[in-house]
């Protein structure tokens, strides 16, 4: 099997990484992996807070008995 020419190897690795023919390369699967990443920190971050909301409350109540 012959040696790949340096076209052939830059061709493989602009597939690899921008895609081709209908299929997202690896640039754009960090893109939506970044994406995800972004709104579930969002999710954890609201969740975070509204459970010490919670709590606090729940101490200023029992606080005032």
């Amino acid at each position: 099997m012959p040696d790949k020419s340096d076209h052939d190897l830059l061709t493989e690795m602009h597939t690899v990484l921008l895609g081709t023919d209908g299929h997202p390369g690896i640039a754009k699967q960090v893109d939506r992996n970044t994406k995800a990443i972004t709104k579930l920190w969002i999710a954890i971050t609201i969740i975070a807070s509204s459970v010490g909301g919670g709590v606090y409350g729940i101490i200023e109540i029992l606080k005032g008995i």
